[in-house]
């Protein structure tokens, strides 16, 4: 049976291409697929080889998120509260810091953190029903906040799997994450989200999506994902020619520094700590391979004499010939560390870095600092300890290990298969 899938992505190339290596099994197994998003992503879409579906024109996500935390460019997490703790079996609710405020209070809270989310969503919609109604997909793949998808997939009577990218915190106290119904779903929502279904005429209900495909190593993932679907983390990072001195083994140690480009985006000249980095490494008998993008490079007012600026070249081009990476915490930046065994400094400060560091950090992977605190002694101390401490070392090589043994993407496309055959009134 050959299907049509749909994957639903917001407008950030990073996202993208955690799917990527997912869609790319797809097609290889001859299935149809198509990337719906705004127009922003279209260059990125076609340039990975997929075929773009543009919706939602006019909106601005990015905009849309700093406008919600009051024009602060440095944008926290709803789980900023576990910055400085371990990540536990059973963590707090993110924004607990907040309990103590009245309940309408949190509720304002909660619902001007999803609302960009919700007018992104509402901006893709029709155009997203539209296409969907011509193109009659047998299965969707979303990412957790693009609430248009069970639109879709409710309106066809097709699955809807969500498609994570890091530690499930969502599934804790976001709408539309596979809960179970509850009757109470019209209450918890923000009220333009429940607008939202009625206008398509759509239950408002939580479980929507029947399973998550998931690329978090299963030893870090937060315990109760419904459906869980655990798929190999294959790196993607984008495309480019690969420089001759990437397999070269240096004859000193190479750390590879990086600051993503969601970070650059997000964060505010607070989270600029790349000069601090350099200064540590700087005095350090080590290779520096600075792997940041053209806007990074032009606010480095100097670069040591043992750095090599590695512009727009792909970590995962890089990650091979490294003995130890400093990044900030992004999702995509420390699973293409950990799929190569690279022990890992992990400096957050924006989104879910907070989170995604803890779990590297509970799963002994990486070092974790404070990026707003961390002194240039303590960054050079944390990157002696990656390349000299044999647990941290070993917990890398671990953590590639058990991602190396969960199943492929390739693997995964016969899960997919097998989930719409049963589907009733499966196409034959």
């Amino acid at each position: 049976m050959l299907l049509r899938i749909l994957f639903t992505v917001p407008p950030f190339p990073t996202t993208l291409f955690h799917a990527v290596p997912l869609a790319w099994a797809c097609r290889a197994a001859g299935h149809e697929v198509r990337i719906a998003a705004q127009p922003e992503l279209t260059p990125t879409t076609t340039g990975i080889g997929l075929i773009a579906v543009e919706v939602g024109h006019g909106y601005d996500l990015l905009d849309g998120i700093l406008r919600a935390r009051g024009g602060r460019q440095v944008v926290e997490s709803p789980a900023a509260d576990w910055k400085r703790t371990e990540l536990a079996d059973s963590p707090p609710e993110p924004g607990s810091a907040s309990a103590g405020l009245p309940a309408d209070e949190r509720r304002r809270a909660h619902d001007r953190l999803l609302a960009p989310h919700v007018a992104a969503s509402a901006a893709v919609a029709d155009d997203l029903m539209r296409f969907a109604e011509r193109w009659r997909p047998d299965l969707v793949i979303s990412d957790p906040l693009l609430f248009a998808a069970p639109l879709v997939s409710a309106a066809l009577g097709v699955p809807l799997l969500r498609h994570l990218v890091g530690p499930d915190i969502w599934g804790r106290f976001c709408p539309l994450q596979g809960q179970p119904d509850d009757g109470g779903a019209r209450e918890r929502w923000p009220a333009e989200l429940v607008a939202l279904y009625d206008r398509f005429g759509v239950e408002v209900r939580d479980d929507h999506p029947v399973g998550a495909i998931d690329p978090w190593p299963t030893s870090l993932q937060l315990p109760g994902v419904a459906g869980r679907v655990p798929v190999r983390f294959v790196p993607y990072n984008g495309s480019a020619a690969a420089p001759d001195w990437v397999l070269d083994r240096p004859g000193r140690p190479r750390v590879c520094v990086t600051w993503g480009t969601t970070t650059a985006v997000l964060g505010g000249d607070d989270t600029f700590v790349l000069p601090r980095v350099l200064e540590a490494l700087a005095e350090l008998d080590v290779e520096i391979v600075l792997a940041v993008t053209a806007a990074e490079r032009t606010r480095l007012d100097w670069i040591p004499g043992n750095a090599r600026v590695a512009d727009s070249v792909p970590l995962h081009l890089l990650m091979p010939t490294c003995d130890a990476i400093v990044d900030q915490g992004g999702a995509g930046s420390v699973l293409t560390a950990a799929a190569h065994g690279v022990p890992q400094v992990i400096m957050p400060r924006t989104a879910d870095t907070p989170i995604v560091a803890a779990s590297f950090g509970r799963g002994g992977a990486a070092v974790t600092l404070d990026a707003d605190d961390a002194t240039r002694e303590a960054i050079g101390a944390a990157v002696t300890r990656t390349l000299t401490d044999d647990a941290v070392r070993n917990a890398a090589l671990k953590l590639a290990d058990e991602i190396a043994a969960t199943p492929s993407p390739a693997a995964v496309v016969g899960a997919l298969e097998d989930l719409v055959a049963r589907r009733p009134g499966a196409r034959a």
